[in-house]
């Protein structure tokens, strides 16, 4: 959970060779704020698409978890989570190979440690846990210290759940890196080597996870210039390696804690949380859309690859407007100028 940006339309285009046919093709990435006022606070959320809309557990309060089902139109109805004795943060909820489990960061106050645990479902909307189950000795800390957790869990094409966090191994501005432990039960982790990424970016929630193509949504800790914390983007071909985030917001308020699912090609809805005034917390929702221009077919129908900068692959950021284009290579598209 992190507390650390104005109604957006931020386009973020980046040149992926042969991921669209086309080596001069142009993917952008479009995230809009929806038309809509949810009425929810708080940190952390999680959604899952359900019969009645979506679902949403967040963090807001001393309570630590609460949850909403919210209507197509942005109505949400508060809903009722039982099962925990201690507070509990960073909420979401997999299917594993063990059934569906929620995964969250507990507090234990007896022992002056916070922790990545998972319980069981007990119902099948998740609105009742059972007893916690801590995910790997590696992954508790003391209570103390700062910038750690959101975990998200992910089911791998071969049924292995691989679970994203946010560690703090040294302390300062910006150090944060996000680790990945793998389960073949959704029980118990062991952690992976390396880092997926490193630099000061956390909270990532996985918006595609198949063969060859990842993609997540992620924010970070206010390490660009302007110090406000932002939405990113990045791909994967094996869900290990990642590539360089894009930048989806701008300067403003700050945007943290993303998450979201695919709701047709291409397209996605997501959550997020909006800093507010007196360190008040809005979720908002949004769409993202990946496109690609000019070169060919509109629209993709793969997530574009991850690609290894070389020393003939400079990226430049392009301006039109408020149109702003990451592109890879020394010269913009035509009605652009180079920033």
């Amino acid at each position: 959970m992190f507390r650390r940006m104005m109604t957006f339309a931020v386009i973020c285009g980046l040149v992926f060779g042969g991921s669209t046919g086309s080596a001069s093709a142009v993917v952008e990435w479009e995230l809009k704020d929806d038309p809509v006022s949810l009425g929810m606070s708080g940190v952390s959320p999680h959604v899952e698409k359900v019969a009645g809309g979506d679902r949403v557990w967040r963090s807001d309060g001393s309570a630590g978890t609460v949850v909403s089902l919210c209507t197509d139109s942005g109505t949400c109805t508060t809903e009722t989570l039982t099962g925990s004795s201690d507070p509990i943060n960073d909420f979401t909820v997999i299917q594993t190979p063990s059934g569906l489990r929620a995964f969250f960061v507990r507090v234990d106050p007896r022992i002056n440690s916070k922790g990545v645990y998972s319980a069981p479902c007990l119902t099948a909307d998740c609105l009742s846990i059972g007893a916690p189950t801590l995910t790997s000795t590696g992954a508790q800390v003391a209570l103390d210290q700062k910038a750690w957790g959101v975990p998200d869990p992910v089911r791998l094409p071969d049924g292995r759940i691989r679970l994203y966090l946010v560690e703090s191994p040294v302390p300062g501005k910006c150090t944060e890196k996000i680790a990945s432990y793998i389960s073949s039960d959704g029980i118990s982790f062991t952690k992976e080597s390396g880092w997926r990424l490193e630099g000061g970016y956390v909270d990532t929630e996985m918006l595609r996870a198949k063969d060859g193509e990842w993609l997540m949504i992620l924010a970070d800790i206010g390490c660009t210039s302007s110090r406000n914390q932002k939405l990113f983007v990045s791909t994967s071909t094996d869900g290990l390696t990642w590539s360089q985030p894009s930048e989806l917001t701008g300067a403003g308020t700050s945007k943290l804690d993303p998450t979201g699912y695919e709701v047709s090609p291409n397209v996605f809805r997501i959550y997020y949380s909006e800093a507010g005034t007196n360190n008040n917390f809005t979720i908002k929702r949004a769409t993202l859309r990946i496109k690609s221009t000019p070169a060919g077919s509109v629209g993709v129908t793969n997530t574009p690859k991850a690609t290894t900068p070389t020393s003939k692959s400079k990226t430049i950021t392009c301006v039109k407007g408020k149109t702003v284009r990451k592109v890879t290579g020394t010269t913009c598209p035509k009605g652009f100028t180079k920033r």
